[in-house]
């Protein structure tokens, strides 16, 4: 599943959701799109579940209500008892209004249904290997793993669409089943939509049946065994596209409002699915595979064996250009499809065999796509991804409390990194034939880290306890502090390497194999001299003899170590590697990154206008953003012109966290001729350190997803615009229900904000009112945003909301009845002396803004002078 704690390999390629997903790492767990917690948070260390029966098979019928959002269905399960008699049928079930349960081969003397299972109790024990099937009518009206999208919830017109998320463990909200990862079984799914809407599910279309009442059946059967949150139900209309990986039928599906952006989506998957069965060198494991674009999806994308289900606000229209692509997304689920669903992790604790495997399959495709260059930029994003979250836990983890809590950058970019420190070991052909030998071993079935390492040993001849012992069961990544000297009399290089992070029961000192290049010059021309070298201690120096004195030197030259390096050779050598390299040059900028005088703000400048791949410019551009001077500055205005959207964008950035006249002059003067939407956006949005510009000029200046509107949400309340809260109204009632959910939660908030003071404002009923909305994260929103109204009038409201059992909405609820109720129980004094606070405050703030305005037009005027 694509995180959107992470959307991490999206971000490694689109500066858009880059940003996002950097704010997602330190405040999200996976959205972007938040996934929601699927149980109850448990305390302890955790295990895989006791398989007490062999599920054969599973048949689920289901006929959705769409005006209802209400479904009834028949799921029948094939199973036999594996080591004992078996008296009860124990089956995850979530808030199903059970109809009738009967069975085939043994007879049913009672049911009973508890808060979170249907105990099904047979009137004399299945013996060990009997075969039986329990069939379970129902029906409910779920809140989770099955959700409706409809015109009545304020979807487009002819959208209408339901669709499952399975994972962690949420079809047992629309369906009973055994809902745990660690048992694999066929299944088949027959749905009854009226006649008109398309049906994807898992595996093959077996029939097509028209039914009584304008309804028609579709019947969709998976041979192959996969396991329960994998099974997948789509349906709804769809705009579609198809096409042909060899004999193999691929195909696309978007809402119809959205058809205009489904080519740009479709455009790598045929050459994905090439490169991946080339690469893998096992082919493409099920009959066909489909890939359907949700409204409002839970996530970014999720691998259902056969059918990917994507979120739909990653689709993008065309004037975005090369700001934003879904190629990633798309390697992403489509490596799930051997990774993950031909073989799955046996219990969540090893769920990087999943998510990490899709990762790094994303991170090779970006070489096949745009070379090496792209693939060291993707995998330096991924590093800093692992880096920045500094977690000290391991990968293989047992005390989570709930499996969503699973899916973070351990589990993702950490995990693809240790996939490709193998594969650097190993080489590409012998980590290869691992792979070939892991999938073909563990086929259909369920792996553990163990199952990896024995391959991994067995193809290689070597051990990897301390490899798997120090980077998946143990936490952190190693931190190296560097250090290089020369000695002419003996003719060698020396360089100390410091192993510089905290030591403790949770993260070890490492043991790392680390190449080392110096580059010799002759006269000849210069000369590459390579050497590897084990780092296992806290400190430890390495002598090279060499020709001459090296004008380069480089450690981990090919980026094959994760690790947070602290390496600052001489400045000289930092400038000739400038000119060398993809990675040398990426490692001299970064050296860079923090100097702010004259001569290093003119070789930023340069290397942003000049280098030959794009990251690289982009990096220079932060950089400069950071240096903060008037040179930096004057160098960031002139870089706001640049052709490549993505410079251009980064140049904007870097422009709009300046508070200074000319800075604000240069974007509003760009805003007359900038046609690229998410430009415009990211200008937008920086108005709200400048009280003066007209935000609201931009609250109804249509945009794809309303996203230029959005930043002028943003905008306003960032310059605190309370007389905009009217005008805000009227637009979330209007075109801002078009935004996407989490974007629409936003602006929500935003207007809470900026209505704190204005009871009468007609914000709390607009609130209340959305309480009862039928999309569950808007009502979420409602809920967050009278927590901070803090209007008493809601209370009984949010308490009904509070009270509904398994409604995502009643958290957010609940801690807003307690914000409110904190406020009222405030004594009257600390609370008129908290508004004077809260007024003091903002006339500071406006008084400090003043000040460093006039401040801003006096250096100004000093510098024009000079």
């Amino acid at each position: 599943m694509k995180a959107p704690v992470l959307i991490f390999s999206l971000a490694l390629l689109s500066p858009v959701l880059a940003e996002s997903a950097n704010d997602c790492l330190g405040n999200c767990g996976k959205e972007r799109l938040m996934m929601p917690l699927g149980g109850e948070i448990k305390p302890g260390r955790k295990y895989a579940r006791d398989r007490l029966v062999d599920i054969r098979h599973l048949a689920l019928e289901v006929t959705p209500d769409f005006k209802a959002r209400s479904l009834t269905g028949k799921v029948t399960i094939f199973f036999t008892p594996i080591a004992a008699e078996l008296s009860t049928l124990s089956l995850d079930s979530v808030d199903l209004s059970i109809d009738e349960v009967t069975a085939a081969g043994a007879k049913v003397a009672d049911r009973q249904v508890t808060e979170d299972q249907l105990l099904v109790h047979f009137a004399q024990p299945v013996p060990a290997g009997q075969e039986v099937s329990v069939t379970v009518s129902y029906h409910a009206q779920p809140e989770n793993g099955l959700h409706f999208r409809t015109t009545e919830m304020g979807y487009p017109a002819g959208d209408d669409q339901v669709w499952s998320q399975g994972e962690a463990e949420n079809h047992r909200f629309w369906f009973p089943c055994y809902d745990y990862p660690n048992e694999r079984f066929s299944s088949e799914v027959t749905c009854r939509v009226p006649a008109g809407m398309e049906v994807i599910s898992n595996g093959s279309l077996v029939a097509k049946t028209p039914e009584a009442g304008g309804l028609v059946s579709w019947h969709w059967l998976q041979k192959q065994p996969h396991v329960n949150y994998l099974i997948a139900l789509g349906a709804g209309y769809f705009s579609k596209l198809e096409s042909k990986v060899g004999d193999l039928p691929i195909s696309l599906f978007v809402p119809p409002s959205e058809k205009d952006q489904a080519a740009p989506a479709f455009r790598d998957t045929q050459a994905i699915m090439t490169f991946f069965q080339k690469e893998i060198g096992v082919p493409f494991p099920w009959d066909k595979y489909d890939q359907v674009y949700c409204h409002d999806f839970l996530a970014g994308g999720m691998e259902n064996t056969s059918c990917s289900f994507m979120a739909g606000s990653m689709l993008f229209p065309a004037e975005v250009g090369k700001l934003d692509t879904v190629h990633p997304l798309d390697a992403h689920e489509m490596a799930h499809q051997w990774f993950g669903d031909l073989l799955t992790c046996r219990d969540w604790a090893h769920l990087w065999l999943n998510e990490g495997f899709a990762s790094y399959y994303t991170l090779l495709y970006e070489e096949e796509k745009n070379g090496r260059d792209g693939f060291l930029a993707a995998l330096h994003s991924s590093a800093d991804q692992v880096i920045r979250s500094n977690d000290r836990r391991p990968i293989v983890w047992r005390d989570y409390g709930e499996p969503m809590q699973q899916f973070d950058s351990r589990a993702y970019p950490k995990g693809a990194w240790v996939l490709h420190m193998l594969r650097s070991q190993l080489g590409k052909s012998l980590y290869q034939k691992a792979i070939r030998l892991y999938i073909e071993r563990h086929r259909n079935g369920i792996v553990t880290t163990d199952d990896l390492q024995e391959i991994m040993e067995e193809v290689s001849g070597r051990s990897f306890d301390q490899f798997f012992d120090q980077w998946v069961h143990h936490g952190g990544v190693p931190e190296l502090k560097a250090e290089y000297s020369w000695d002419a009399g003996l003719k060698q290089a020396r360089v100390l390497i410091k192993q510089t992070q905290k030591t403790d029961a949770d993260v070890l000192l490492f043991k790392l194999p680390v190449p080392v290049r110096f580059v010799v010059p002759g006269e000849g021309g210069p000369t590459v001299h390579d050497f590897n070298v084990t780092v296992s201690i806290a400190e430890e120096a390495f002598q090279f003899s060499l020709p001459a004195q090296p004008e380069m030197v480089r450690l981990d030259p090919e980026l094959t170590v994760l690790a947070k390096w602290d390496f600052n050779p001489p400045q000289e050598m930092l400038k000739r590697q400038l000119k060398s390299d993809f990675e040398s040059r990426w490692k001299a900028l970064e050296s860079f990154a923090d100097k702010k005088d004259e001569a290093s703000v003119k070789l930023l400048l340069e290397i942003a206008t000049t280098d030959a791949h794009h990251a690289i410019r982009v990096e220079a551009v932060e950089a400069l953003a950071k240096a903060g001077t008037p040179s930096a500055r004057a160098a960031l205005i002139s870089l706001l012109g640049q052709e490549d959207e993505r410079v251009r964008l980064a140049a904007v950035r870097g422009v709009a966290a300046l508070y200074h006249p000319e800075a604000l002059a240069a974007l509003t003067g760009m805003l007359e001729k900038e046609k690229n939407p998410i430009i415009v956006s990211r200008i937008v949005s920086s108005f709200a350190a400048w009280p003066q510009q007209d935000a609201m000029a931009f609250l109804n200046r249509g945009s794809y997803h309303e996203m230029i509107a959005s930043s002028a949400v943003s905008a306003l309340r960032g310059q605190n615009r309370r007389d905009a809260v009217p005008a805000l109204l009227t637009w979330l009632g209007g075109p801002g229900r078009a935004l996407p959910q989490r974007e629409f939660g936003q602006a929500l908030d935003s207007l809470a904000f900026l209505s704190r003071d204005a009871a009468e404002s007609g914000v709390q009923p607009f609130l209340t009112n959305l309480l009862t909305d039928n999309r569950e994260v808007v009502r979420s929103a409602a809920a967050r945003a009278l927590g901070q109204l803090r209007d008493p009038r809601s209370l009984a409201a949010l308490r009904n909301v509070s009270a509904v059992r398994n409604d995502p909405a009643a958290a957010a609820a609940g801690e807003a009845i307690g914000k409110i109720e904190a406020a009222m129980s405030a004594p009257v004094q600390t609370q008129e002396a908290w508004k004077k606070v809260q007024d003091l405050t903002q006339k500071t703030e406006e008084l400090e803004k003043k000040l460093e305005k006039l401040e801003n037009r006096g250096k100004a005027e000093t510098e024009i002078k000079k």
